[in-house]
């Protein structure tokens, strides 16, 4: 027996059996007991596509009618939904099998078969004598014998038509058995299969899948009869499914519930409302969450809970469908649907965190900061407390309970998010090279380096996605910013002088500088843990240079006190407050070689917005009342200072009135805005002057005192003379009241000398005179003619 593959062997009639069972030949008067039978063509194809590799015939799903098969191509498996295919598929698949040629258009006759068992090889007949009785014998495949489906069961209307005329032989017509009587007999010509000596088509080609077509016949009408009523059951089928189809219609199960509330029958555009509005009450209904021995009251609103109706009723498979499985789930019932509730998990977080203050012990994520240019970690520590997927799940099952609800959380494991791993890595990663060394910002040409005990708390580390991220704190950075270039970034700051610790300190110059802190934010960490040598970033920008560098401020040699004087006065508070005002304005003052100093300049206008009183001054001899009195006291004070500084006296005036308090000769006054004090630097350094007030008491006196540093060159030594040039004080009735009782004094005149010598070597080098006039004092009687009652009228 041959061992070639199925598909490739031409079919062959089977064996004859007479009614006694026995064998009969092919040829002869026994032929009137063989069975004339079409073989389906679904048959042929099944074995064409077990041969070719493709899945044999296989039944299709419960969900289709019974005796409806297909084949299926190899690798390709059923789908989950194959009611929506036809149930007459098979012409349809078996286009999809490789074909040797088309069969001509009148060879394909429609035809039934009475069952689908496939019969036994022709050299097992004799071996299967169920089979040789049996009178649906069928053509068999010359091959050795394969175990087939049993199909045996399936009713006759229910088998799937095929294509293509295929018969035994054409033998002497015999008693027809039921079956055959519905075909009627028609002359297709005699045929000799017992015969092997004819040609014989090539069937080992690989592409054959079709057996060779027979010459054209005519169908039966008993074929044609039971072609109709397999069509007419199949087109009842069709019409109890199409009826089925318009019943459900887009309507929801029958017997659908959610949380109890029966929307079977309904579509989803009336379930929705109604679920809507039943369950509407149940999103203000606090639940009691109870974890560990405590319990917390949580608003469905605070955890981000909401019933989703509309996704709810997606489940439920509402809408039309031609599936047998959603149509017949809808006539015996759809069942309890489970609700969807939709939930925020940021406010479950927050929800979860408010009960585990009361439930549990929170755990500590690892952290990272740099502080002052030093690295600090916190390790992580593992806490207890309820769960957001726990306490989420809690919640949702209690959204839509009606009545007291109550969720139960149980307590678990909170483990950090951040471990000490994560800890290791960010320290090792970006903290340890960051504080390794400053970084160097450029604006255009213009560097501005940063030390990480500077530029440290700009760097900060979050725990995202179960790690610390680090990232730029840009408030921070901002600062950082602040500190390094001028307060208003785009202006730029000179460079500069000031007192700290007890001792000048150069203060470096601050570029104005125009950039988007953006641009610097995206670099910043690039270069922050960068190695050594590649600490310096590019800022995109545009600079403004101060007039002043910090290469100038240090050569200016400010480093020493070359000078420093103090005046006395007696308590008034006003004298507290405008003396102290104006050694404020003029502490701190730098003077670079070549420039001069004003008071009325630096101090301005003695007003009550710039923070001075009214007190008493002497205005053409005369003592009154007006904003600033006592200024004149940090005139004199600083005069004295620029004295022995040996600075270059440019503009001063004596109190017109001598004050003992006061040097002789030695002292200066100042009104706004004519008259002022002024001295320039004419030296090759510069000049910082300090100056404080310690305020009078009235068990006191207050006290104001002016320093000079700068580089020393001269030792001043000062020389006053005897008065001179005596004028007597005359008398004054004041009337406005705005004045003060005063005793008369003589004027006179004052020389006063400054002698010059080199500091160090007692070499005198130079000698200045100051002369200064007093005028009298006159004798003052000061009254207020204006609280004075009017003279009586005249009684004419």
């Amino acid at each position: 027996m041959s061992h070639e593959p199925e598909a490739f062997k031409a079919p062959e009639p089977a064996k004859r059996t007479d009614a006694a069972g026995s064998t009969a030949s092919q040829t002869g008067a026994d032929d009137a007991a063989i069975e004339t039978i079409m073989i389906p063509q679904i048959e042929i194809d099944a074995r064409v596509a077990e041969s070719t590799g493709a899945k044999p015939v296989a039944n299709v799903p419960d969900d289709e009618p019974d005796g409806a098969t297909r084949i299926v191509p190899a690798g390709m498996d059923f789908d989950d939904d194959v009611a929506e295919e036809t149930l007459l598929r098979s012409t349809m698949l078996r286009s999809e099998l490789p074909k040797r040629a088309e069969l001509p258009e009148e060879d394909n006759f429609l035809f039934v078969s009475k069952n689908r068992k496939f019969a036994p090889e022709p050299d097992a007949a004799d071996a299967a004598p169920d089979l040789a009785d049996d009178a649906a014998t069928e053509v068999a495949f010359d091959r050795q014998p394969r175990p087939t489906p049993d199909f045996d069961d399936e009713p006759l209307e229910a088998t799937v038509m095929g294509v293509g005329p295929f018969v035994v032989n054409e033998s002497a017509p015999v008693d027809p058995s039921p079956f055959e009587a519905a075909f009627e007999q028609h002359d297709y010509g005699q045929h000799d299969y017992g015969q092997h000596d004819h040609a014989q088509p090539d069937y080992g080609q690989p592409d054959y899948a079709q057996p060779v077509p027979a010459e054209s016949k005519h169908l039966g009408t008993g074929a044609k009869v039971a072609v109709a009523v397999a069509g007419g059951f199949a087109i009842l089928a069709f019409a109890g499914w199409a009826a089925a189809y318009a019943v459900a219609g887009d309507k929801i199960s029958e017997g659908t519930t959610v949380a109890g509330v029966d929307i079977g029958g309904m579509t989803a555009a009336e379930a929705t409302p109604l679920l809507n509005e039943k369950f509407a009450a149940a999103h203000s209904q606090p639940i009691i969450v109870t974890a560990g021995e405590s319990t917390t009251e949580v608003n469905p609103a605070e955890a981000g809970l909401s019933f989703d109706a509309e996704a709810t009723i997606e489940k439920a498979n509402a809408g039309h469908s031609w599936s047998p499985v959603k149509l017949w789930k809808h006539f015996t019932g759809g069942g309890e649907i489970e609700p969807v509730i939709k939930s925020d998990d940021k406010l479950i977080a927050k929800v979860a965190a408010k009960v585990n203050k009361r439930a549990g012990t929170p755990f500590k994520d690892g952290d990272v900061v740099i502080k002052k240019g030093k690295i600090k970690t916190t390790q992580p520590v593992a806490g207890e407390g309820v769960g957001d997927d726990a306490l989420r799940t809690a919640l949702a099952g209690q959204l839509l309970v009606e009545g007291d609800r109550k969720a139960d959380v149980p307590l678990e494991e909170l483990t950090p998010d951040v471990d000490e791993a994560d800890v290791q890595e960010a320290v090792e990663k970006v903290a340890t090279p960051a504080v390794s060394g400053p970084i160097t910002l450029k604006f255009e040409k213009t560097p501005v380096e940063l030390s990480p005990k500077e530029f440290g708390e700009a760097i900060r580390f979050d725990p995202k996605d179960g790690e610390l991220q680090a990232a730029v704190a840009p408030s921070k950075l901002k600062k950082v910013l602040k500190k390094a270039l001028a307060d208003d970034a785009a202006k730029p700051v000179d460079a500069t002088v000031e007192m700290v610790d007890g001792a000048p300190k150069v203060i470096p110059a601050k570029p104005g500088v125009t950039f988007n802190q953006k641009d610097l934010e995206a670099v910043f960490l690039d270069v922050v843990t960068a190695p050594a040598g590649e600490r310096t970033v590019e800022v995109k920008s545009k600079v403004a240079k101060p007039k002043v560098t910090t290469e100038e401020a240090k050569s200016w040699g400010i480093k020493e006190k070359v000078s420093t004087f103090t005046t006395h006065f007696p308590y008034a508070e006003y004298r507290n407050v405008n003396i102290g005002r104006a050694a404020e304005l003029v502490n701190g003052t730098v003077l670079a070689p070549g420039d001069t100093f004003s008071l009325n300049g630096i101090v301005g206008e003695r007003t009550a917005a710039n923070g001075f009183t009214k007190g008493w001054m002497i205005q053409n001899g005369i003592f009154r009342e007006d904003y600033g009195g006592g200024v004149s006291q940090m005139a004199t004070t600083t005069f004295n200072a620029m004295f022995f500084a040996g600075l270059q006296d440019v503009e001063h005036k004596a109190h017109s009135l001598y004050i003992d308090r006061y040097p002789i000769g030695r002292e200066a006054t100042v009104a706004w805005p004519t008259l002022d004090l002024k001295f320039k630097n004419n030296t090759k350094y510069g000049v910082l002057i300090r100056s404080w007030v310690n305020p009078a008491s009235t068990s006191g006196q207050g006290s104001v005192t002016v320093e000079m540093w700068s580089t020393k060159i001269w030792d001043i030594k000062a020389r006053t003379g005897e008065r001179y040039d005596f004028k007597s004080p005359g008398k004054q009735k004041i009337t406005d009241g705005n004045c003060e009782n005063t005793v008369g004094a003589p004027g006179f005149s004052i020389n006063v000398w400054r002698d010059f010598y080199n500091a160090g070597s007692g070499t005198k080098v130079d000698t200045q005179t100051f002369k200064t006039t007093y005028i009298p004092q006159d004798e003052v009687e000061c009254t207020d003619e204006s609280e004075k009652p009017p003279p009586p009228a005249d009684p004419n």
